[in-house]
């Protein structure tokens, strides 16, 4: 079976693990309904599920000087 290997924060493991939680699911399986739950044919199909859960645009947050 190959492994995948990848670095990731401190941030995001706390954020995986929330979701895993609240998934009740282990951190490993929810990776893995992740990778099973689509598979990426293109650059372009990656771009498309980004920009939908990327969030409404309207909402900026806007720099403080």
């Amino acid at each position: 079976m190959p492994v995948l290997s990848i670095r990731i924060s401190e941030d995001e493991k706390r954020l995986l693990a929330k979701k895993a939680k609240d998934a009740g699911v282990s951190a490993g399986a929810l990776v893995r309904e992740f990778i099973n739950e689509k598979p990426f044919v293109t650059g372009d199909d990656v771009l498309q599920h980004f920009m939908r859960h990327l969030g409404d645009k309207r909402l900026r947050v806007k720099r403080r000087s």
